[in-house]
């Protein structure tokens, strides 16, 4: 089975999901088209990054752009054909590759994280639908996100829609963690005996960090004086964010840590662990893994109800939900008066995100796709 796929193997989660495949998949070979390619253990992966570094064109961004696209349509047109191509975040760009994606793949699957359905102009839309009409199957994480999208497209594409989730690599991380709050707390350099509030989990201004933290502050004298604020800015978010961040914080008073290099597996985990509380109010979402994760290690989370977790309500996934980003000050202070009450309810929210998040329970949806559309060239 030969797979092309357009994907950024940078992402976590395009990792976790070669390496499952791959090994799920013993026949299988992948071409993965990235704008950057990383150290990847597997052998069926070749990554191919088409960047071109030295020309004086390439330091104009839309001919680069332009550049990288063309060179990346003409390499597609003197491979072999691929059983499957899978598109992993449905890039508007990639319009510009569909008919030699047509020409040359059985099947494309258009696998939709959430930024390329809610963070794009209608013109997007209409670019990225080219590529939907030529897809075998279009998939999501969530039902909420699909039935979305059904109803902007007037159920055009109805019969391709199908809910398959990433499974979560830090779950099992965090159910072999043999280590204790308190050790996580001391590895990762913050007090024993912390309020610990861990806010989102990228540096991406989606995530309203500045709006969350000035909530935080104005009910800084009801709050215990133990609180300690953590964040995770280990990706996204332009560098002139991060640093107005940064000097918010310094000048703040709170007391906090940011971690901004890349976390290994074992460090998200101590992460999820150490915590007391997660704060997840961000824009807009899919389905957020990280916020999973705190779920499974049975952390509070506040988190906004304009945010689409129909799924994990449906469940009965104990959250406390908040309707503005400036309640965040007062939903914590109910929540640090309440913590061992709060904790007991979120007592059922393991066993119910491990059955919907794991790898265990999800990468055999895609293995029996792939399988599916290879058995139909027969």
């Amino acid at each position: 089975m030969k797979i092309l796929m357009l994907a950024n193997t940078e992402s976590t989660y395009t990792k976790q999901f070669l390496a499952q495949m791959s090994s799920s998949l013993s026949n299988a070979s992948f071409e993965v088209i990235t704008p950057t390619a990383v150290s990847l253990e597997f052998s069926a992966v070749t990554q191919h990054t088409f960047e071109d570094s030295r020309s004086i064109v390439s330091k104009i961004p839309k001919v680069r752009g332009f550049r990288r696209l063309e060179r990346i349509r003409q390499f597609i047109s003197k491979s072999d054909n691929y059983d499957i191509c899978q598109i992993h975040v449905v890039n508007p760009q990639y319009w510009y590759l569909r008919d030699v994606l047509q020409k040359k793949c059985r099947n494309v699957v258009s696998s939709i994280w959430g930024s390329d359905f809610y963070r794009v102009s209608r013109f997007s839309r209409q670019r990225q639908e080219m590529l939907y009409r030529i897809s075998s199957a279009i998939t999501f994480t969530n039902r909420n996100t699909l039935e979305e999208f059904d109803r902007y497209f007037h159920k055009r594409y109805s019969e391709k829609l199908k809910v398959f989730r990433f499974g979560l690599a830090p779950l099992s991380e965090l159910k072999n963690l043999r280590l204790t709050k308190e050790k996580c707390r001391r590895s990762l350099g913050i007090p024993d005996d912390s309020f610990l509030v861990t806010i989102g989990y990228n540096a991406n201004p989606g995530q309203q960090h500045l709006r969350i933290l000035k909530s935080i502050n104005d009910y800084g004298s009801r709050l215990p004086g133990n609180l300690y604020l953590l964040l995770p800015l280990t990706y996204g978010g332009p560098q002139n964010y991060r640093s107005s961040l940064k000097s918010w914080l310094e000048d703040s008073g709170l007391r906090y840590k940011v971690f901004s290099e890349f976390m290994q597996d074992r460090e998200i985990a101590m992460i999820r662990k150490a915590s007391d509380v997660f704060i997840n109010v961000q824009v807009s979402d899919q389905f957020s893994g990280s916020m999973q994760e705190h779920l499974f290690a049975e952390n509070v989370v506040i988190t906004g109800d304009w945010l689409p977790y129909k799924t994990l309500d449906e469940r009965g996934v104990f959250m406390h939900k908040i309707s503005s980003v400036d309640d965040i000050g007062e939903a914590l202070v109910h929540v640090a008066n309440n913590l061992d009450s709060l904790r007991k309810r979120c007592l059922e929210n393991p066993s119910i995100i491990w059955e919907l998040s794991s790898w265990e329970k999800n990468i055999q949806p895609w293995v029996d796709l792939y399988e599916k559309f290879l058995d139909s060239q027969l």
